[in-house]
């Protein structure tokens, strides 16, 4: 990252811990983005990361999303990195991202959550898409994957009025994973994590793969999809791990795989 960056990034073992640190709001202008991408860059290709969480310093906010006050104040280029703003324009993440949300997650921040694999929220979490409010959409993912992670009606009034959704509402409709104690945030998502490691490697990116490939499909085109040639899932089928699993199985020990 570059210095005085807005984003800290450290590798706990395979875990790699991404944490937002410009307070109050956690905003991102464009280097923050560029940073963030360049976190999520690196999990996706460091072969000794499995999973990243990501959270932000305090317990007042997770994110603002985009600073509107560096644009008030003339940023208005939109370099955000080749994956676009907070890297939510990707489509190619092999490895899960659990989110560690501490405070409010609005804009920006809410659109990070909704693209992210779990998400686990302090009780006072709470999350919006104020948007229309200041004269513009949330075009950075937010707008379609709210109506795919809640139910549409709910999707539709968070954005048509800008109010804000609980951390128990998001639990109820299933967007919130779970909601525990903010002393307690990192330490439920490592033990997440530490729960994701055990999975062989290639069956989690083949996992994340053929889940966006069929998300909006029937089950016949999901079907015909998966069998098509998937490079993530053909990697998995055609492994040394595919082999190592059901041996462990049947040796009753623990599997032991290697990624390849």
């Amino acid at each position: 990252m570059s210095e005085g960056s807005r984003v800290r990034v450290e590798a706990n073992g395979p875990i790699l811990e991404i944490t937002f640190d410009h307070p109050p709001a956690h905003a991102f202008n464009q280097q923050a983005s560029r940073d963030l991408d360049a976190a999520l860059t690196r999990l996706n290709t460091d072969p000794a990361l499995r999973v990243a969480i990501v959270t932000a310093t305090g317990e007042r906010m997770f994110s603002a999303g985009w600073d509107l006050k560096a644009v008030a104040a003339g940023e208005n280029g939109e370099d955000f990195g080749p994956h676009g703003f907070m890297g939510l324009n990707r489509h190619d993440l092999q490895k899960p991202v659990i989110v560690a949300v501490n405070g409010l997650a609005v804009g920006g921040g809410f659109e990070f959550a909704l693209n992210a694999t779990l998400v686990i929220a302090a009780p006072h979490v709470e999350f919006g898409l104020p948007e229309l409010q200041r004269g513009f959409i949330p075009e950075a993912g937010g707008l379609w994957r709210a109506h795919r992670r809640l139910p549409v009606n709910i999707a539709s009034e968070l954005l048509l009025t800008g109010r804000r959704l609980s951390a128990e509402e998001g639990r109820q409709y299933g967007f919130v994973n779970r909601i525990v104690p903010s002393d307690q945030l990192l330490t439920v998502a490592r033990e997440m994590a530490g729960q994701i490691i055990t999975a062989a490697p290639l069956a989690v990116a083949a996992l994340l793969e053929v889940t966006r490939e069929v998300e909006v499909l029937s089950d016949r085109a999901a079907f015909e999809r998966i069998y098509s040639g998937l490079p993530a899932r053909d990697r998995m089928r055609a492994s040394e791990d595919f082999h190592e699993g059901p041996r462990a199985f049947a040796e009753k020990r623990a599997p032991r795989w290697t990624g390849k």
